[in-house]
């Protein structure tokens, strides 16, 4: 890892690039390091983990003055942002109409940035010269990250990326040395040298219940104006909730309507029927009192506000909320832009602890399985080593039969009984129900031991 002196202006980088065919670890989320890219004088392709972050980037909610911007849905589309003529977003589906946009906006003169999602690097070598341009991966941990559900994608971004003039995987929470792929452990890695980097304070909460306690908190909001940490009063909350069932049942419990809240997770039919009514809106939509973020955009975009505190919210039960400590929680504390926001560095994390913890730190578990490993192997060998005769080898290898035998024959046993009873069901409805009936009133799975109570 090398160090590489920078200069900073009120916590913001101040570069005129990045260096090149490297890992940069930016150290501070939400430092302006892709600003970077957007705004100087190269070509640049801008890869981004999530459409959220290209709309944010393409129809920011603030001007270069400070201002607040507006938009309306139907203005936001993939195409060349109305606020910087030298950026085009690309997201969503290829259609013919952003084709022959984009076709327009290469032909032009001038310098030219393409800020895109991971999916459509590999679309766009094959309309550019890619040794005209620089690739940026911005958030590239998440390559390890979203492997598992998003592989083709990112074998292509690793199997291009040295297609381009150069290349630079961007982070402020790298991937630890342990997990790292191959092809970025032996990639040089730089780390911005900053004088001063801000603390995180992390406020744990522990409940019986993630979502009442996010409920009581928002109500407590609503009954007083305002909720208290350190002395001081914010008028504004974010709760960051990777699933849209429990924004769903916050938002029912704490009666809060459309007016009161914004919703930023995946615009698509599931999630629409999800939230029965409620709207989904975007980054760049006007700021509410209330604002729920899932995974679409935890990282990289970026929210305004000058008394906001961010709740994330885990379920210890839902594996989909269970955030990562090392990459999830710096990215969260960098979503607030504005700097006199007093909470711009405070997370409170509201979780409900499971009664017994399945998750192992990642030593202990690799320790177990090499345990488990060995005696696998040393079985194996006793068992290849064996000096059994003719006979008592036929015997035992007849027994291994007779047991996969028996094995078989409960799972068809089972198989039937099961389709015996659901035709039995359909067949007479009224007679199960009341069979089911009579089974819950009698303790049905205890043995009648909880009749009574």
């Amino acid at each position: 890892m090398i160090k590489l002196d920078i200069q900073e202006r009120d916590g913001f980088l101040i570069m005129d690039d990045f260096p090149k065919n490297c890992i940069f670890n930016k150290v501070k989320t939400g430092c302006g390091a892709t600003t970077i890219a957007l705004t100087n004088d190269e070509n640049y392709i801008i890869a981004v983990p999530t459409t959220e972050l290209v709309i944010n980037k393409c129809y920011p909610p603030k001007d270069k003055n400070g201002k607040d911007i507006a938009w309306k849905r139907s203005q936001i589309q993939a195409g060349v942002s109305p606020t910087n003529d030298r950026l085009f977003g690309l997201y969503g589906k290829f259609t013919k109409t952003v084709q022959i946009q984009l076709n327009k906006f290469l032909a032009k003169d001038g310098v030219k940035k393409i800020i895109c999602t991971y999916d459509k690097v590999d679309k766009l070598i094959d309309l550019i010269n890619p040794l005209e341009f620089k690739i940026l991966v911005d958030e590239y941990h998440n390559l390890l990250k979203q492997y598992g559900f998003r592989t083709k994608v990112i074998n292509q971004i690793i199997e291009k990326f040295k297609c381009f003039k150069s290349h630079c995987f961007l982070t402020a929470t790298p991937i630890p040395e342990r997990f790292k792929p191959k092809v970025f452990a032996e990639m040089k890695e730089y780390i911005a040298n900053w004088q001063i980097v801000d603390k995180i304070t992390i406020y744990p909460c522990p409940c019986v219940k993630a979502s009442t306690t996010a409920v009581n908190v928002i109500k407590h909001y609503k009954d007083n104006g305002h909720f208290v940490l350190d002395g001081i009063k914010s008028e504004e909350a974010y709760f960051f909730v990777n699933s849209v069932r429990e924004i769903k049942e916050i938002l029912k419990q704490a009666k809060l309507t459309n007016d009161e809240c914004r919703i930023i997770c995946a615009d698509d039919e599931k999630n629409h029927y999800k939230l029965e009514g409620f709207e989904i809106s975007s980054s760049t939509a006007p700021a509410k009192r209330f604002t729920f973020v899932t995974c679409k955009a935890f990282e990289g975009v970026d929210y305004y506000s000058e008394t906001a505190i961010c709740f994330i919210v885990s379920d210890g039960y839902n594996k989909h909320t269970l955030i990562s400590i090392d990459m999830d929680i710096p990215q969260i504390a960098g979503r607030i832009r504005t700097k006199s926001n007093p909470f711009r560095n405070k997370i409170v994390h509201i979780f409900n602890p499971k009664v017994m913890n399945y998750y192992l730190p990642f030593d202990e578990m690799k320790q177990k399985i090499a345990k488990e490993l060995a005696a696998a192997e040393e079985r194996v060998q006793v068992l290849n080593e064996s000096k059994l005769g003719e006979v008592a080898r036929k015997q035992q290898d007849d027994e291994l039969k007779k047991n996969e035998e028996i094995l078989n024959l409960k799972m068809q046993h089972s198989l039937k009984l099961k389709q015996e009873i659901g035709s039995f069901v359909d067949e007479n409805p009224q007679i199960a129900a009341k069979l089911i009936q009579n089974w819950l009133l009698t303790g049905g799975g205890n043995d009648g031991r909880n009749r009574g109570k």
